[in-house]
């Protein structure tokens, strides 16, 4: 009975063994994959990051140009250009609109 004995722990320590190593390889494949995708992750909000920073940027620029395109010296010019000139005070007409009751 020793022999059988010892046979039948030595067969456990192997399997215990065996199913060790492979746990350890699945543990090992699934941490690699989830910091590969959590990489690809970080890498897709850094891009949209940047593509937000730029998008700020711009809409910065197009402000402070409407700002100087709207500015009455810049609206002055542009209709001095265009050959237009202050109304006379005879030249607008009001025209209330119509209120339905």
């Amino acid at each position: 009975m020793t022999s059988r004995t010892s046979a039948l722990n030595l067969s456990g320590w192997f399997l215990f063994t065996l199913m060790a190593i492979m746990f350890t390889l699945t543990m090992g494949m699934t941490l690699t994959w989830i910091n590969l995708g959590s990489r690809s992750i970080a890498s897709d909000i850094h891009s949209m990051q940047c593509q937000a920073e730029e998008a700020r940027v711009h809409i910065s620029k197009l402000e402070v140009e409407r700002d100087s395109l709207l500015s009455p010296y810049i609206l002055g010019k542009t209709a001095e250009r265009l050959g237009m000139a202050m109304a006379d005070p005879g030249q607008i007409r009001r025209i209330e609109s119509f209120r339905r009751n």
